[in-house]
């Protein structure tokens, strides 16, 4: 199977810098036209913002973007203050007008009457307006004499994140039915989701978690009956599903079919989704950890196998056949011919679609110039993947897995090239060890701190090998680099490269505010380029640290000093990542998440700090210049052209050749795709810059 991009190729969508796609629909009277929401309506940690909607109109091939100025990156601050990014997670065409088209979004329902080109809404289903309206289920279904009805499905995941602090005000989460007008937001919508027609009690009764114990809620109807209705719902309280509801009225009255069970998952917040069958009202098919099936009408369901990768989303029937099935994972689109087998076989569609996402990584040293230049990246789901490429031919090729789980930060001893480490969930962090090098070729050893268990951390370990120094700075020649540093709320250091685990300091005090509990910690940390004497910390509740005397093997020896006491100009948000200049370890590089509407006193997102010795005193200064206001996640500057800085943002590579100037002026890299820029890294040699 062979993969094109399309949107790439699409002059009018120059402006959509990042479109993470939240949905993608037919019109159901003319196949050309499609669709696609753009956004990430899942609750995970990290989504992406909406940028209207995309149309085709010959099949894919090109697309136009309509509704930019309603559906933008964010939307105004919730009741707690956090603006958030806005995300469309479904789009509908009324199959008796094509010129209807409706989404739902973080904020509620819209709808155009002109195919897209002008919105109305948000439509609220209900008056539930401190509560979150993420619309999770739509489903338009024509009943005959030109009347459309409308099902939608109100369904905040129910416990917040550190990003989205509102998500536990999930009080309007029900099921809800309208009509469509001829124009304007429809006004007669009706919950038929109720404590007296099979629901829980408390769901869509304004009420959040306890009272309301329904979480996210997918819709689908069958085609060969539009009374059948399922609902696949996730519970509040816990990341369990809560159950599969059906009802064969229409609405009227549900019965709950199958109830909660982890044997499902513990994500149905994020693997999610139901379809029936194209011929039989009773055959459904359920996305979760999985996907499963049931032929009894929800009755019981059964796995359709594990070879698909974990973790399932999307469901589509090919040609309205029962047998032929596509499914979306989070490791891209499988595809069977015999779905109602006992044992589906299932085959892979990734050979040219690239669905692994890095979130960090390590090259080599002197990359650019190696004979067997190695990169190491640590991929969501996927742990970590490795490539190594001969003779300076840098040609796209293979990547290949070296071990299980969600993998993060990763590098590789650039002296010997012979130690290896990744990071898993958690606070894992692993060492291999192998004489010809290359991840998992010998063996394998934990190098993370014997003491951390017990911290508060991050899911997305992070930890800073130093790789630029020499004999006396922290890499000699036989033993190569060993010094190294990992954060939890505090930084642990190791001088022997993370082994033994029982060698690992304590170097600092809590680096935190201690105003996010326990999502208080620090985010990204690093060694000064110029020397390992000294390190620079960024938290998660908004903290800039400079660490002196670093690397003495003793426990708490380094003297911290906060840079973001008393400065006016760093925003209260979260620190991304942090670096240093290449020559002058006392100035330091901050980058922020959030928007400029999170805190308008202090808006930017990329940020300089100027110290004097050991920080005694320090200046602050923003340097976003141009950049647009969107959240910077990683920060890089050229070692060869210290005034040369990078910035990898969500829509995107930015860089500045000056960053002295007023004001600073940035442009975007061209040569890379509109995606976010997670992390970037600089090889020893200073040959390359990696992302």
């Amino acid at each position: 199977t062979t993969w094109v991009n399309t949107t790439d190729n699409s002059a009018t969508l120059e402006l959509i810098h990042n479109s993470a796609i939240g949905d993608l629909t037919l019109d159901p009277n003319n196949p050309d036209v499609l669709y696609a929401g753009t956004g990430d309506l899942r609750y995970g940690s990290y989504s992406f913002g909406a940028n209207g909607v995309l149309k085709s109109i010959d099949g894919g091939n090109t697309w136009e973007a309509k509704g930019t100025d309603v559906f933008n990156p964010f939307y105004p601050p919730s009741a707690n203050g956090v603006p958030q990014y806005q995300a469309i997670g479904k789009v509908a065409v009324d199959p008796n007008n094509s010129n209807i088209v409706v989404v739902g979004a973080k904020t509620g329902v819209f709808l155009s009457y002109d195919a897209g080109d002008n919105w109305t809404g948000p439509c609220l289903s209900n008056g539930f307006t401190t509560q979150r309206q993420d619309t999770t289920g739509l489903i338009l279904s024509n009943l005959g004499g030109g009347v459309t009805r409308i099902l939608a499905a109100v369904g905040t995941r129910g416990f917040e994140t550190a990003v989205q602090p509102d998500l536990n005000q999930n009080g309007a989460n029900g099921v809800y039915t309208a009509t469509v007008p001829a124009s304007g937001c429809p006004t007669d919508w009706a919950l038929v989701s109720r404590g007296d027609n099979g629901w829980p009690a408390g769901t869509g009764g304004g009420a959040p978690r306890p009272a309301n114990t329904v979480g996210r809620i997918d819709l689908a109807v069958a085609p060969t009956d539009l009374n059948t209705l399922y609902a696949q719902v996730g519970s509040s309280a816990s990341p369990v599903m809560l159950g599969v509801w059906r009802s064969t009225d229409g609405g009227a009255n549900w019965t709950q079919m199958s109830g909660d069970s982890s044997a499902y998952g513990t994500q149905a917040w994020y693997n999610a989704g139901v379809t029936v069958s194209p011929v039989d009202a009773d055959t459904v098919i359920m996305s979760a950890f999985r996907t499963f099936r049931t032929t009894n009408g929800g009755t019981s369901f059964s796995s359709m196998g594990t070879a698909p990768h974990v973790d399932h989303h999307a469901r589509s029937f090919v040609n309205n056949d029962p047998n032929r099935l596509l499914i979306g994972t989070d490791g891209g689109v499988y595809y069977t011919g015999n779905a109602l087998a006992g044992s589906p076989t299932w085959v892979s569609l990734n050979e040219t679609l690239n669905t692994i996402e890095f979130y960090s990584g390590g090259i080599t040293a002197n990359f650019n110039t190696a004979p067997n230049a190695s990169a190491v990246g640590g991929a969501q789901d996927n742990s970590c993947m490795v490539s190594t490429w001969s003779g300076g031919n840098f040609d796209s090729q293979r990547w290949f897995n070296r071990s299980g789980g969600d993998g993060f930060w990763s590098t590789i001893e650039p002296i010997n090239q012979q130690r290896w480490y990744y990071t898993i969930q958690n606070g894992v962090i692993n060492r291999t060890n192998s004489a010809s090098g290359g991840l998992g070729s010998t063996s394998t050893v934990s190098a993370a701190p014997s003491g951390w268990s017990g911290d508060r951390k991050p899911f997305i370990t992070n930890f800073n090998l130093y790789q630029f120094g020499d004999e006396n700075s922290g890499c000699p020649a036989v033993e190569g680099c060993g010094r190294m540093i990992a954060g939890s709320f505090r930084v642990w250091e190791s001088v022997t490269g993370g082994v033994p685990t029982t060698g690992w300091k304590v170097n600092s005090p809590d680096l935190t505010k201690g105003t996010l509990g326990d999502r208080s910690y620090i985010n990204q940390l690093s060694y000064a380029f110029s020397t390992p004497d000294v390190a620079i910390a960024g938290t998660n509740d908004g903290n800039v640290w400079f660490g002196f005397g670093m690397g003495q093997d003793v426990t708490n020896s380094a003297t911290w000093v906060n840079v973001t006491d008393g400065n006016s100009v760093l925003p209260n948000r979260f620190i991304l990542d942090v670096v240093t200049d290449p020559l002058d370890p006392l100035v330091g590089y901050a980058v922020t998440g959030g928007f400029d509407q999170n805190t308008p006193a202090t808006p930017g997102h990329v940020f300089q700090v100027r110290c004097t010795a050991d920080c005694a005193t320090f200046t602050w200064r923003n340097v976003s210049g141009d950049l647009p206001n969107i959240p910077v996640n990683s920060v890089m500057v050229n070692p060869n052209r210290p005034k040369q800085v990078f910035a990898g943002s969500d829509w995107g590579l930015y860089y500045t050749d000056d960053v002295d100037a007023d004001p600073v002026v940035w442009q975007k890299h061209l040569g890379l795709p509109g995606v976010m820029i997670w992390d970037m890294t600089v090889d020893r040699g200073f040959t390359t810059l990696a992302v």
